[in-house]
């Protein structure tokens, strides 16, 4: 779709406008639910009528250009072919529809590829830079990604001046770079109508179009896609994977007729096939979409193959598949689209493309995952356990032994199908909020280290190196503006080399150095592996959580590369016995390499400090 339909230029250089309308008269497994357009005719008002007809005025609705309809295999195709090729330029554009019962609608283009300055305007260039991107030099699986969550506006506000804000972005891949990370996450940068003045990208309406506001240079209009080819060359160039998040369990509807196209498309716009409730869920006051609908899932899939093929991405994280997941339909929405992209990576001979889904914030999220067979899921749990904002740990002020079913984070997945853990991310307050304030920022030790050592791709949020402090109510339909979630929060540069940052960007890029340089941190290897909650002390072989002490104990390994972590989450040092799967010569890579030469399978009257660990290695 993403190839046939918006601007099109054939290889003979023939210049022409495809808008496809599924129609189920003409093709019954189009869709069920749902009716057919009842669409009279649609032209096109734009901004190169004068250069099709001299001397009109450009967006004359007296004057639009009439398009051709034709049939196609799965319903209507509507097309404008330029007898003339236009000169180079950046080009505006939109459909005036003209519906059965004479309703007439301005409506944009769902496959347009840009995003006009204004009105919802589509858009589309001639000439300008190729865009044209580089893959990876070597594509890393799920479970070997540190991986660095990034919003384009708040990363780069504070210094960023009048420049796009994907060129500015480059400015600070060195620092980005220096906290070992390997991926970085990309916040949603498709498009969102323009009647929404700021967004984190979650109310996408042009799917295939990148946000206008951060590829826009008023100086050089031609270039806006180049920019992110860009950005995604200098991260291969660097080995760091592109990962986009992005939203297809809803469309947003927008005011008026603006918003997502093919809901406006329709003479009654609640009878589009696009839109329609799949699985009961939040829709958070959009349009859910219809995966009861063969052509609902053939638009989500060409999405994603679009921008997986156009930029040489390397996956993506699917936001709230929950809302599309229905087990009462196991071959149609979220299991099928990422059987789909399996299938279209494998024909492309593209290895271990990441295909990281957000499912439900609870446990169910590893019955969800091993039905719709990602190659990874965010493991919320190991958020909320410790930073929940009414119940974590760091919050209340002790752990508790069902930690250690949190910290065994690949438990029950279905390998390769591995956990995403974190510590915070873009839906919640940060660390330092819950902890009180950012000089409270040591009482995150140890769940840092925890983060460094347990199993699953490793996600940091942007800001979290050095501590920024924000509130996010969890729920805020009766927050007062500065607490609503979906706001502005620029990132803080200067915090990175105050006091406390000196002390925290350190310590995350050498726990993050440490889980690349040692694969079996990694590894799904996890001991105690089926520990009971009951046992407040520490398990009758010496592992687990002594709540009294405020102690966690676990083994990690690969074949005979052996570790110990331990954990203290108390404020007083604690000296305890630490059990050993093996003698021989343990170094703490975590104090100063300290050696312990074991000979009983024990290092009694170990000390740990408060708040922090320990990780011991015998390789």
């Amino acid at each position: 779709m993403y190839e046939k339909f918006g601007f099109v230029r054939s290889a003979s250089g023939q210049q022409s406008i495809q808008l496809f309308i599924p129609d189920n008269t003409i093709d019954p497994d189009q869709y069920s639910r749902g009716d057919v357009s009842h669409i009279g005719s649609i032209k096109i008002i734009s901004d190169f009528q004068h250069i099709v007809t001299p001397g009109v005025i450009d967006w004359d609705p007296t004057k639009a250009l009439p398009m051709t309809r034709t049939n196609h295999p799965n319903g209507f195709l509507y097309v404008y072919s330029f007898a003339n090729p236009l000169p180079d330029g950046w080009y505006q554009y939109q459909y005036l529809v003209t519906f059965e019962n004479t309703t007439v609608r301005i409506v944009g283009d769902p496959c347009t590829k840009y995003g006009g300055d204004s009105n919802d305007r589509s858009a589309f260039v001639v000439g300008g830079t190729p865009v044209t991107t580089n893959p990876i030099a070597q594509r890393l699986a799920s479970n070997d990604l540190i991986v660095y969550e990034l919003m384009i506006d708040d990363f780069t506000k504070e210094y960023r001046g009048t420049r796009a804000p994907i060129d500015a972005i480059q400015d600070k891949l060195d620092l980005v770079q220096n906290l070992n990370i390997n991926a970085i996450e990309f916040m949603p940068w498709i498009a969102w109508s323009d009647d929404a003045t700021f967004s984190w990208g979650y109310n996408p309406s042009y799917f295939f179009s990148v946000e206008s506001a951060y590829v826009s240079d008023p100086g050089n209009p031609l270039d806006r896609l180049s920019r992110i080819a860009a950005l995604v060359n200098e991260c291969h160039r660097r080995k760091l994977h592109v990962l986009l998040d992005i939203v297809l369990q809803h469309a947003y509807q927008g005011s008026n007729t603006n918003g997502f196209p093919y809901y406006w498309l329709w003479q009654t716009p609640t009878d589009s096939p696009f839109v329609g409730q799949f699985e009961p869920a939040g829709d958070f006051n959009m349009l859910p979409l219809d995966y009861g609908n063969a052509c609902t899932q053939s638009f989500v899939t060409d999405v994603c193959e679009y921008w997986l093929t156009r930029f040489n991405l390397d996956g993506f994280r699917f936001d709230q598949v929950s809302g599309y997941n229905n087990p009462d339909f196991p071959t149609k929405g979220a299991p099928q689209l990422i059987a789909d992209l399996k299938d279209y990576a494998a024909s492309q001979h593209l290895d271990n493309i990441s295909l990281i889904l957000e499912d439900t914030w609870d446990f169910q999220v590893i019955a969800d995952s091993n039905l719709i067979k990602p190659t990874g899921a965010w493991f919320d749990l190991f958020r909320s356990y410790p930073f929940d904002v009414f119940n974590g740990y760091a919050v209340k002020g002790g752990i508790t032994a069902g930690y250690m079913r949190v910290l065994n984070s690949a438990l029950d997945f279905n390998a390769p199908i591995c956990p995403t853990i974190y510590l915070e991310n873009h839906d919640h307050a940060t660390i330092t909020y819950e902890l009180g304030s950012r000089d409270r920022w040591f009482k995150a030790q140890p769940y840092m280290i925890a983060l460094a050592t347990c199993s699953g791709t490793v996600l940091l949020h942007n800001g979290q190196e050095w501590g920024q402090l924000e509130n996010l109510w969890e729920d805020d339909k009766n927050a007062p503006p500065q607490f609503k979630r979906v706001q502005s929060r620029p990132l803080t540069w200067a915090e990175r080399n105050d006091a406390v940052g000196n002390n925290l960007v350190p310590l995350y890029s050498f726990l993050m150095s440490l889980r690349t340089a040692h694969p079996a941190l990694r590894s799904p290897n996890f001991y105690p592996d089926s520990y009971d909650s009951a046992w407040t002390a520490f398990s009758p072989d010496g592992y687990g959580i002594n709540e009294a002490m405020q102690v966690a104990i676990y083994h990690r390994w690969s074949g005979t590369d052996l570790y110990m972590i331990v954990l203290n989450f108390s404020d007083s040092p604690q000296s305890l016995s630490v059990p050993l799967p093996q003698n021989g010569s343990w170094i703490d890579l975590l104090n100063n390499k300290a050696a312990f030469n074991v000979g009983n399978f024990r290092i009694d009257n170990f000390t740990v400090p408060s708040n922090w660990g320990s990780i011991l290695h015998l390789g």
